[in-house]
């Protein structure tokens, strides 16, 4: 039944009332932060025709007027980012103060379980120190945190169900640790409010995530796959979520986006690099038609028990969007897997992915440019040299790399497409390349690099950034 309320359009419920007419979307409200230095978007509904007024404490002002539906929406400056608590009154005649807001920087994070996973973790899902990460959160009350209830609908909705928070131990422990640690590491560098919009649910496809009008093109697309009922999970059904989730956000400014999806579409990623795309442009599209920055994380090693290369595949594809759209990057995941959770889709390493998601915002839109290595090296080129070498270059390599133990994971293959472990050499003066041999393969024609479900890097460029999983073939599996 709570769960029908939630869905129920905003004329009838709300998530936000009071004796007065307006309602507010869950969006805004107390403890919420807004992004600063901008026009940010404030809206709600209330009698049609009513003239509605908002003065917030630093001064903005603006005055809308509700249409025939009853919805308004109006736009007022906010000041830098500052540690005062502010208020801002809106008023149709009766005045709603929301009050304890900050200005800061606000991201949405999204994707399936990995975001979504709690700082506490799951059941055989542990998150590496999530105890102290739970105790140490009292020290960042200005990190406030919005959770996302799960929800599917077959049209977009109006709302959400949800409410602003600030980190506490209580808050904390039951939200995503990926998002929560993202925005506790963007605070910590930058001693400004960060907000944090975690709308997230496990299982979930690509698909679920985005209009389906948008899907059409793909050859895979799939009739069968169109929803025919409210509240479901999304997991193989078209926008759903993004009904549910997704849309009923979009008028929330925002400074970007973080992602952590891909598992559910192994089996079925040939096209998943041009799904990303579509899904990041309409987003895009919707708050407003900035290029507004895009950081994911690549799905980590895990053993599935299958003969096959699924996750490789995606992995592949997630690589590839890096180089079709501006302002994206990708965070690599291929050493933070402990040998002994190599089963388990749900790492429990969430510190350092969040870390570097984080390196991508403070590099790309915080100012600390080249300062920040925000990804390992990529591959650039092969030479076969005389005696079947074969001589790798990698962009991003300059100064060299860190090994732990044997170079481990690349394999070369000849004209016959049969790859084999190759033994990899670091030759002075020159180390930022490397050399591989397998002298049973004959003339090597192929090269990969952890292009397996589960293979774990312990291969660093100086900064600790690991290489990033490549394939010089293009053979179908």
């Amino acid at each position: 039944m709570r769960k029908l309320i939630c869905a129920t359009t905003f004329l009838l419920f709300s998530i936000f009332s009071t004796s007065a007419g307006i309602k507010l979307p869950a969006l805004v409200g107390d403890n919420m932060v807004l992004q600063q230095n901008c026009l940010v978007n404030i809206w709600g509904w209330a009698e049609p025709g009513s003239i509605i007024s908002i003065k917030a404490s630093w001064g903005a002002t603006a005055k809308t007027q509700t249409g025939d539906d009853g919805k308004w929406i109006a736009k007022i400056m906010t000041p830098r980012a500052s540690s005062e608590k502010r208020t801002i009154t809106i008023s149709d005649g009766q005045a709603v103060t929301l009050k304890n807001i900050m200005i800061g920087e606000v991201w949405l994070c999204s994707g399936q379980s990995n975001m979504e996973m709690m700082v506490q973790g799951g059941r055989d899902c542990p998150v590496e120190h999530s105890q102290q990460i739970i105790v140490e959160s009292a020290q960042y009350p200005e990190v406030r945190l919005f959770s996302v209830r799960i929800d599917g609908g077959l049209t977009p909705r109006e709302d959400v169900c949800g409410s602003w928070k600030e980190a506490s131990p209580a808050v904390v422990k039951n939200f995503g640790a990926i998002a929560y640690l993202f925005g506790r590491d963007l605070h910590k560098a930058l001693h400004i409010p960060v907000g944090i919009i975690n709308s997230s649910c496990g299982g979930t496809w690509i698909e679920a995530w985005f209009p389906a009008r948008l899907q059409k093109e793909f050859p895979d697309y799939d009739e069968k796959a169109i929803p025919t009922a409210e509240g479901q999970s999304g997991m193989e059904k078209y926008e759903l979520l993004y009904n549910g989730m997704i849309w009923p956000l979009h008028n929330y400014t925002l400074k970007g986006f973080c992602w952590y999806q891909g598992c559910t579409n192994e089996g079925r990623s040939d096209y998943y690099a041009l799904k990303q795309v579509a899904m990041i442009k309409h987003w895009r599209d919707i708050w407003g038609g900035d290029c507004k920055p895009f950081y994911y994380v690549e799905i980590a090693p895990c053993e599935n028990g299958e003969l096959n290369l699924d996750g490789a595949l995606v992995r592949e594809q997630q690589a590839k969007v890096m180089d079709m759209i501006e302002n994206v990057g990708m965070v690599c995941t291929n050493d933070l897997v402990y040998d002994y959770e190599k089963w388990n889709v749900h790492p429990s390493r969430k510190e350092p992915v969040a870390e570097r998601l984080a390196w991508w915002a403070l590099s790309r839109d915080y100012g600390y440019g080249d300062a920040i290595k925000v990804i390992g090296p990529r591959y650039k080129s092969m030479e076969v040299l005389e005696g079947g070498v074969v001589k790798l270059s990698f962009e991003g390599s300059d100064c060299g790399f860190i090994v732990d133990g044997e170079i481990e994971g690349f394999e070369i293959a000849g004209e016959n497409g049969i790859f084999k472990a190759a033994k990899v050499e670091r030759r002075r003066p020159d180390a930022t390349v490397l050399y591989l041999s397998n002298y049973d393969v004959g003339k090597p024609k192929y090269v990969r690099y952890n292009f397996k479900n589960c293979s774990i890097g312990h291969l660093w460029d100086a900064f600790g950034q690991p290489v990033v999983p490549f394939r010089t073939d293009s053979f179908k599996h």
